[in-house]
């Protein structure tokens, strides 16, 4: 199954593109060869936010105990 879809490019990316790939076909899998690799090579990081905090986590935790410590319970 496909779909279908409207892309803006560059003037001089759209050339060498039609140059290259001058059948809408061919042109098309290009396109999706290069999304396809872009993709496996560039890992998607939905927790960006979570994975930092988790990454530091244990020194994070560490300094907010070293913050308590020196509140005053009265």
């Amino acid at each position: 199954m496909t779909a279908q879809a409207q892309i803006f490019l560059p003037d001089e990316i759209f050339y060498e593109l039609e140059r290259r790939a001058p059948q809408l076909e061919t042109r098309s899998n290009l396109i999706a060869e290069a999304l396809r690799y872009f993709f496996a090579t560039h890992k998607r990081d939905d927790n960006s936010e979570l994975a930092q905090i988790n990454k530091y986590a244990e020194e994070l935790n560490d300094e907010a105990e070293d913050v308590l410590g020196y509140q005053v319970v009265q």
